[in-house]
């Protein structure tokens, strides 16, 4: 009998002391694992305090070397998942600020900059958009629209953002401002090029009306003598005619549409006669003989 208690009792021993040792390293895990998890969190919830309100997957990877590709995975979805970051673009993530929370999206002015230098491309914030940095505020803009050169981009649609892009052969930084906001500064088109572009994209952002409603708050802006002859080259000469027509004749200023008759002289381009409104019929309609405009629509401007 006492051999065998012996026995026993060191079996009994054995297996104690080995589970006591997995349980112990698995105690030593736990916070290991934990504080993983924790520490992209932490990292992410800092950046703001610095100025920082955006990163890449491969700021990720830089600040966390030896930890887990799975597990830096899972900690970017999981704070995706409790709104505290934002991915427009794969692989470039912003970070939502606590006004911002319940919305679950921060406005696109905050990333778009450091998303465009991510992806190494030319841009700057256009149309109604545009306007409002001018004063121009009366419209609205439902979405956010950003100029840029080839390749095109694909709009981006969710339930909390609308980003439209729109795609010109080259963007000439000199008629371009920056513009600072909260994280940094904005690529805006400048007064005449947002005025140009308006008449250009008319049928996007709501048709004639709605972009003469925006010139009328944009004319005090205007000024054409400081411009030379490459801007005339930059943009639609038929968008030039239909923007002096509105300024001189629908919103009468004389002064913005003369300095624009002005620019397209000095730049030697002859008027081809075009219709006010495309996609409407031009028959038997006045022709306007300075700005060789065929007047087939009535424009109507908001009330300011």
């Amino acid at each position: 009998m006492y051999n065998v208690t012996v026995t026993k009792n060191k079996r009994k021993s054995s297996f104690s002391c080995a589970n006591r040792q997995k349980l112990s390293i698995f105690a030593l895990e736990i916070p290991f694992i934990m504080e993983q998890a924790r520490t992209i969190a932490n990292w992410i919830k800092q950046k703001p305090m610095h100025g920082r309100y955006t990163f890449t997957h491969e700021d990720v990877v830089n600040a966390f070397p030896e930890m887990a590709s799975g597990t830096r995975s899972r900690a970017l979805t999981r704070e995706v998942s409790k709104g505290r970051i934002m991915s427009p673009l794969r692989g470039f993530y912003v970070v939502i600020p606590d006004e911002y929370a319940l919305r679950g999206a921060v406005p696109q002015e905050m990333y778009i900059d450091s998303m465009m230098q991510y992806l190494g491309r030319n841009y700057y914030i256009a149309l109604l958009n545009a306007g409002v940095y001018h004063g121009a505020s009366h419209q609205a803009p439902m979405s956010f629209c950003v100029m840029i050169e080839p390749p095109t981009m694909r709009e981006k649609i969710t339930e909390k953002y609308h980003t439209l892009y729109f795609c010109k052969k080259h963007i000439a930084a000199e008629y371009i401002e920056k513009r600072q906001n909260r994280t940094g500064y904005v690529n805006v088109s400048g007064p005449e090029l947002t005025a140009v572009d308006l008449l250009t994209y008319q049928e996007r952002i709501g048709g004639l009306n709605r972009a003469a409603t925006v010139l009328a708050e944009l004319v005090e802006k205007l000024d054409f003598d400081k411009l030379d002859e490459k801007f005339v080259e930059m943009v639609p000469v038929s968008s030039l005619q239909r923007l002096g027509y509105i300024l001189e004749v629908v919103l009468e200023a004389q002064n913005a549409a003369d300095a624009l008759y002005r620019l397209i002289r000095k730049s030697g381009v002859s008027l081809q006669i075009i219709p006010l409104r495309t996609q409407k019929a031009n028959e038997n309609h006045e022709v306007n003989r300075r700005w060789k405009i065929i007047e087939n629509t009535t424009i109507e401007i908001d009330e300011l």
